[in-house]
């Protein structure tokens, strides 16, 4: 079968006096909305016919595959225990978890009153909830504070949207009411009411409401509106840990808002403002708000503390920032990302560095000491977890490890003692057979890129191998070097796996990711191609012999670095990929362009921005020579990378490459930007993504 081949229809833009050609343009379809709304119906048949023949010409490429991909999907199931359960987590005199059960794609979610050993009480099953559908999609959940009802929010499309509803616990059923059209944000205001935001006509939160679960969405009651200057940021709620505190927090990228009201109060006032990405965010202990910012250029955060007579100041502000003082300075290369109270202690995650480390430290606010919890492992995560009574002494940390499954260690403050209380089996796997190692790469600045490298025991560092090599690099999403199972398929066929902890990311920090935004985006695609090169030089691997994955904005990663460097590589995995740039960012009608322009740059209004992201954008940079083999996947109804990006790409690179090998187009019909949502889907789609890079590597 040959490769389809995509019709070019001229369409010409004309930009900053500069005019370019999309011959592809056309494969946007009018209907493009309606799609992410689950409803395929086309415009324009040639668009559907065009990505059904990909579609078709992936089936006929990949058919000689089917028993690798079923002896990968048996070997990724053989590391998951199909019945399963986590550790129980406690609130209210409850303890809840989950378990799976074999051959069910969802989670079934539980509770047990009182202790761990009581009666085990199923209060949703999401299997229940997705017979009979394509997708399911479970989001954020909560219990209300007498745990006497379970709100809930859902999708069905793959889109951002979210319904949200409520369930009474006594009974079993969802009350008679349902809110749609959520970003899927909500809180327990007391136990009667909901927060709730709205999403706007570009799919952003607008509107908070106030809803009586026992009153439903006929009654809700708006008691926050964005203000028209703060119209182009996205909208979410949260709470201080002590229950005392609303806050709205409005966030572009680059500007932060923060507002506040009272647990008695439905009035939300503007709490702070951080502009040039300045952020604010907040707790509160004793009468007094704690403020974790990088104001001031602590771009590794410091810790404020406005005391609670600030609260009584009669100016402008209710809040004025002349009334805070310094708590906890900036430390150095010990990077803050969050702040927790509980009983008398204050809890601080933060990242070492220089060493790429999660820790933890806690400060007893009685006495001012100060202890630090960190583990030995040279790549881990260690994640606070915390407890549902902010009085709580005994709190919890999840730790993994490339090579350690997840482990729940209790955290008794009073005591200071670390316990481990629960370790994940993974069955069908061994960790003494591999080694992790943390190493630096230089790259062509001078910095130093970590790398994360995962491989066999007794792996000869001679360039025979072959690697995958793996990175995001945006929005300051640092790379976590967790457990997954999965990958263990290709390095027990001797791939070397690593992650490139590549600028963009805050893996070192917000600096980290300062100088891998904007006009310093080159970086993250240099540093990527500096790391592959490290690991060519140090005999991991060779040239033209590193598969590359990355998704979303990794995709656009995996475009970039492919056309500036197609001889590195030798497979290519990018995932619902942000590849045409300069269209997408240069359109304001698309859903989610303005906040954007905080991150990548505007190219409607900034000639600078416009030719800088012209240079790299992967749509715009394809050129007449050879690439590696390459494999798109994206989903039809993606609201945040949509479908026509990854397919104007594919087009276009089948129109110019000057090589035979493959490109594949893998357009899910039923999916979003996260792909699948049942889980023995989810193994298909591993094991499909890794068949191909054995193919392309004729390796078995």
């Amino acid at each position: 079968m040959k490769a389809p081949i995509a019709q070019k229809i001229a369409h010409k833009i004309v930009q900053h006096g500069t005019s370019r050609v999309d011959d592809y343009h056309w494969l946007r379809d009018k209907n493009w909305q309606k799609f992410i709304a689950g409803d395929l119906d086309f415009d324009n048949p040639a668009v559907l016919e065009y990505i059904q023949s990909e579609n078709a010409y992936r089936d006929e490429f990949m058919k000689g595959y089917k028993g690798v991909q079923e002896t990968l999907y048996g070997e990724v199931l053989s590391r998951i225990r199909e019945d399963d359960e986590s550790w129980p987590v406690k609130e209210g005199g409850f303890f809840y978890y989950s378990r799976e059960e074999k051959g069910k794609d969802y989670s079934i979610l539980c509770r047990k009153q009182g202790s761990r050993e009581a009666p085990e009480e199923v209060y949703f099953d999401i299997n229940s909830e997705a017979e009979g559908k394509e997708l399911y999609i479970f989001g954020a959940s909560g219990t209300n504070l007498r745990q006497t009802h379970f709100a809930y929010s859902f999708n069905l499309t793959g889109s951002m949207e979210r319904t949200i509803r409520v369930r009474d616990l006594a009974t079993g059923q969802d009350l008679d009411w349902e809110f749609a059209n959520s970003t899927g944000s909500f809180l327990w205001h007391g136990n009667e009411h909901l927060y709730i935001v709205e999403r706007d006509e570009s799919g952003r939160g607008r509107d908070v409401y106030k809803v009586h679960i026992h009153k439903g969405v006929a009654e809700k009651e708006l008691i926050f509106s964005k203000p028209e200057e703060y119209d182009s940021m996205f909208l979410s709620l949260s709470r201080t840990n002590d229950r005392e505190y609303f806050m709205i927090h409005l966030d572009s990228g680059s500007t932060h808002v923060v507002y506040l009201a009272g647990r008695d109060s439905d009035q939300f006032e503007k709490f702070a403002v951080g502009e040039n990405d300045v952020s604010f965010s907040l707790e509160h202990y004793r009468g007094d708000f704690y403020i974790l910012t990088n104001q001031d250029g602590a771009n590794d955060f410091k810790v404020m503390m406005c005391p609670a007579a600030s609260e009584m100041t009669i100016a402008q502000e209710k809040w004025p920032q002349e009334n805070w003082q310094e708590f906890i300075p900036e430390q150095k290369d010990l990077c803050l990302s969050s702040i927790h109270f509980y009983s008398r202690f204050l809890i601080v995650e933060r990242k070492n560095n220089q060493k790429v480390l999660d820790e933890v430290a806690v400060m007893d606010m009685d006495s001012g000491t100060f202890s630090t919890i960190s583990m030995p492992d040279e790549a881990y995560c260690l994640d606070f977890y915390g407890d549902w009574n902010h009085q709580a002494t005994v709190v919890r940390l999840d730790y993994d490890s490339p090579v350690s499954p997840n482990t729940v260690f209790e955290l008794d403050l009073e005591k200071g003692a670390l316990t481990e209380v629960y370790r994940k089996d993974v069955p069908n796997f061994n960790a003494s057979l591999y080694e992790v190692k943390r190493e630096f790469a230089m790259a062509r600045d001078g910095e130093q890129v970590p790398l994360t490298i995962i491989h066999k025991k007794g792996t000869r560092l001679d360039g025979s191998n072959k690697a995958m090599v793996y990175a995001y690099g945006s929005y300051g999403y640092g790379m976590s070097a967790g457990f997954s199972s999965p990958k263990f398929s290709l390095i027990d066929r001797g791939f070397v796996y690593a992650i490139a902890h590549v600028r963009g990311g805050d893996d070192k920090g917000y600096s980290w990711y300062l100088n891998g935004k904007m006009q310093h985006k080159m970086n993250t695609f240099n540093d990527f191609i500096d790391c592959c090169e490290y690991l060519v030089r140090r005999g991991y691997t060779a040239q033209g012999q590193i598969a590359i994955n990355g998704g979303s904005a990794g995709g656009l990663l995996m475009g970039a670095v492919t056309n500036m460097r197609p001889d590195l590589f030798g497979c290519v995995v990018a995932d619902v990929a942000f590849v045409d740039v300069i269209n997408t960012i240069s359109d304001a009608s698309l859903p989610l362009t303005a906040p954007e322009w905080e991150e990548w740059g505007n190219p409607i209004t900034s000639k600078e921005d416009f030719d800088y992201i012209s240079a790299y954008s992967p749509y715009d940079n394809i050129e007449a020579k050879d690439y590696p083999p390459t494999l798109y996947n994206s989903g039809i109804s993606d609201e945040q990378v949509t479908y026509w990006e990854p397919t104007k790409m594919v087009a276009k690179l089948r129109a110019l490459k000057t090589d035979d090998n493959p490109l594949i187009l893998n357009m899910k019909m039923h999916a979003g930007h996260a792909g699948a949502s049942k889980r023995y889907e989810w193994i298909e789609e591993i094991a499909f993504d890794y068949s191909f890079i054995l193919k392309c590597f004729d390796r078995v």
